[in-house]
């Protein structure tokens, strides 16, 4: 009597396991579909996700319905989060490989915003020319004008890219590589040399205010509230020299406390929000007499359909005068909570081109064009101008 199976015994059982594995394997994703076992958190891929189809009647119907779904269990099929997730962390911890994420390892925790314009900037691969330096000169100008029609200032501000106040903090190799001058410096040049609109650079107030701490996330692309309430105050007294009555809250009037945070935008991208964390960021609160202001959003302003979470944001202070219309991008989310202090109503529009009417209807003190440098300087002024003129264009975000 064998004390143990025999070889063929082994090899069957194996051939067992193997095709119970692999039937488990193929079903696992039918069975997440239908019970919902995937528990990873939903990968930003900064693109929506298909939707299910509309099975619209005829032959044509049924080919578009079956490719639609197609595309759709494709962007759904069980335990994708938790596959995608793996796969971001693996290339970035085993690889550091971040070149289809847009994000870039700079020196310690650093991590900045990467694409593959931002990098020419840098290095000056990807000048402006002559006709696109004239092309945004014709657009401000042009808003600018309108505007003075109407009795209504202007004033375009650029906030910085985190390399642009942090260079130091890139990678050596880029560092290396980093070349003068770079797009947003042509563009300031061309608008001084060329034209008398208003242009607010916010870059000398962050290098002046950074000796007092950090004001950008280390894990994400935006500043932080330090840098915010300086870009802020920076602002107002642009605004002043421009006729618009108005004082900025000094940074004695907040109380600053830091708290550690799950990772912002970029640690998001690469799947390492609950691992990079975004230590010691600080908050900036009002101390009496100042008060925290309440932001309302109405989508009524502006009567088109708005993504929901996007529609223009009205601040109301009754300690203040003034009112102001700022076009903005997500940048002025954060140095809303500080410039609002300074005036009686301020209406935040989360768009690049304008809405005339609404301009008209709500009759403020000023417009500010607010647009991030990454932003400003590959974004095609002409596209700007197009969809100044037509009725419920929205141009937001990345060119």
């Amino acid at each position: 009597m064998t004390l143990f199976p025999s070889a063929e015994i082994l090899r069957r059982r194996a051939d067992i396991g193997l095709i119970v594995a692999f039937f488990a394997l193929v079903w696992l994703p039918s069975a997440d579909t239908f019970l919902h076992l995937d528990r990873a958190g939903a990968p930003n891929e900064n693109r929506p996700l298909a939707t299910f189809p509309v099975r619209e009647p005829g032959l044509a119907g049924l080919g578009k319905f079956t490719a639609g779904l197609e595309t759709y269990f494709a962007d759904h099929f069980g335990f994708r989060n938790q596959l995608v997730r793996w796969e971001q962390q693996w290339s970035w911890k085993l690889f550091h490989d971040t070149r289809l994420i847009s994000v870039l390892q700079g020196k310690g925790d650093w991590l900045f915003f990467s694409d593959g314009q931002t990098v020419n900037d840098i290095t000056g691969a990807r000048p402006f020319t002559d006709a696109e330096l004239e092309a945004w000169r014709t657009l401000l100008t042009g808003r600018r004008d309108w505007l003075r029609q109407r009795g209504i200032r202007y004033l375009f501000v650029v906030p910085p890219d985190k390399q642009s106040i942090y260079p130091e903090q890139l990678p050596d190799w880029l560092i290396a590589r980093a070349k003068k001058p770079q797009r947003l410096d042509q563009f300031l040049a061309h608008m001084r040399a060329h034209s008398d609109v208003p242009v607010l650079d916010l870059r000398d107030a962050l290098l002046d205010a950074k000796k007092n701490g950090d004001l950008y996330l280390h894990t994400d692309s935006h500043w932080n509230e330090r840098g915010a309430q300086a870009a802020s105050r920076r602002l107002v007294q642009e605004l002043a020299s421009l006729g618009i009555a108005a004082s900025a809250p000094d940074r004695k009037a907040y109380r600053e406390v830091v708290s550690n945070n799950p990772g912002g935008d970029l640690a998001l991208m690469l799947g390492q929000r609950d691992r990079l964390l975004e230590n010691a960021a600080p908050l900036l609160l009002p101390q009496p007499p100042l008060a925290e202001l309440e932001f309302h959003p109405d989508a009524t302003l502006i009567p088109k359909k708005w993504v929901p979470g996007t529609e223009p944001l009205v601040a109301e202070n009754p300690r203040a005068t003034g009112k102001v219309v700022m076009f903005r991008d997500s940048f002025a989310i954060t140095m809303g909570k500080f410039f609002s202090q300074s005036f009686g109503r301020t209406v935040y529009v989360w768009q690049q081109n304008w809405d005339k009417p609404f301009i008209e209807r709500e009759r403020p003190d000023i417009v500010i064009d607010e647009m991030l440098e990454r932003i400003m300087v590959f974004r095609s002024p002409e596209q700007l101008r197009k969809a100044d003129d037509a009725p419920n264009a929205t141009v937001v975000g990345n060119p």
